[in-house]
C-alpha cells in the first residue's frame, strides 16, 4: 500500500539534507522502520514537535522506493521531563540506543514496544538507572538472552559465596570448575540477587527496590559489558560518565593474560 499508519516511538534522529531528518521509529505493529521527515528542521515546520527524539505518536507514512516519507505526525506524548534532567536524558538515550542496536527492521515485537513505552513513562518518577537496568534485563529476556544468575550457566549447579564470577561469553554466573574455561569479572552476590529482583518485580513497582552506589555501579557496568558482547556494538550512552565508569580493578584476565571486556 502507498500509505500506512505507525503507532510508534522516535528512537533515533539524524540530519538529512538541508532541512530534513531521517527518523528511526519503533512501531507497535510494524517493528523498526525508517522514514524521512521533510522540512522539519525549519523553524516554522508544523511537524517539528512531533518528530523529536523519544516522541510517541501516530505517524502517517508514504511508502517510497528507497526511503519512506512522514506525511503527518500526531504526537501523543513528548516526555518533556527527559530534557530537564541530565540523568533521565542519559537513561532514555540508553534505552533508545539499546532498542535500536538489538532489533532489526520490520520485525514486530509488541511486548518490547510496551516495555519501552512503559519505561519512558517510569523515568518521570523513578530512579533513571534503576529503570534502565530493569529495561536492559527484560529486553534481553524478550530477545532470548536471559542471563543465568546464581546458578552456573554451564553445568547448572547452584553457586554460593560473597562474590560470583560473571562471564558475558557464558551468559551468566559460573561455578569454580566451569569458570576456568572463560574470562569474565567478579561481582558481589548481593548485586546478582538484586538483578534477579529487577527481573521478577512488577516493572511499575521497581521503585520499591533499593540499591546503593556501589551496587548500581557494579550492576550497570556488568550489564553494559554483557550487552556489548551479545550485540557486538559499543553502547555509547552507557559509556557516558553518569551511567558507568570502568572499574579496572574488578576486571579479571583471560587465559592469555588479556583483559576481557
Amino acid at each position: 500500500m502507498a500509505v500506512y499508519h505507525a503507532d510508534a516511538l522516535v528512537i533515533r534522529s539524524r540530519e538529512f539534507g538541508e532541512s530534513d531528518r531521517v527518523l528511526t521509529l519503533f512501531s507497535r505493529e510494524l517493528g523498526k522502520l525508517q522514514a524521512v521527515a521533510k522540512g522539519v528542521r525549519k523553524p516554522k515546520s508544523r511537524q517539528r514537535a512531533g518528530v523529536q527524539l523519544f516522541t510517541y505518536g501516530d505517524f502517517l507514512i508514504h511508502r517510497g522506493k528507497t526511503l519512506d516519507t512522514v506525511s503527518q505526525c500526531s504526537p501523543r506524548e513528548s516526555f518533556s521531563y527527559l530534557w530537564s534532567d541530565l540523568d533521565r536524558s542519559f537513561a532514555a538515550t540508553g534505552i533508545a540506543e539499546l532498542l535500536d542496536i538489538s532489533t532489526i527492521a520490520a520485525q514486530p515485537n509488541p511486548e518490547l514496544f510496551a516495555l519501552t513505552l512503559t519505561c519512558l513513562f517510569l523515568l518521570e518518577q523513578f530512579d533513571p538507572f534503576l529503570v534502565l537496568g530493569a529495561y536492559a534485563l527484560r529486553l534481553m529476556i524478550l530477545l532470548g538472552y536471559r542471563p543465568r544468575l546464581g546458578k552456573c550457566a554451564e553445568c547448572g549447579v547452584s553457586i554460593s559465596g560473597d562474590r560470583l564470577f560473571f562471564s558475558s561469553d557464558a551468559g551468566g554466573t559460573l561455578c569454580g570448575q566451569c569458570r576456568e574455561a572463560y574470562a569474565g569479572r567478579w561481582i558481589r552476590a548481593g548485586s546478582i540477587a538484586f538483578m534477579g529482583q529487577l527481573i521478577k518485580a512488577d516493572i511499575t513497582k521497581i521503585d520499591r527496590l533499593r540499591w546503593n552506589a556501589w551496587m548500581q555501579q557494579e550492576i550497570m557496568e556488568t550489564l553494559r559489558l554483557f550487552l556489548e558482547y551479545k550485540f557486538e556494538r559499543p553502547l555509547k550512552a552507557w559509556r557516558m560518565g553518569s551511567l558507568t565508569r570502568d572499574d579496572v580493578g574488578r576486571q579479571t584476565k583471560g587465559k592469555e593474560g588479556k583483559e576481557f571486556e
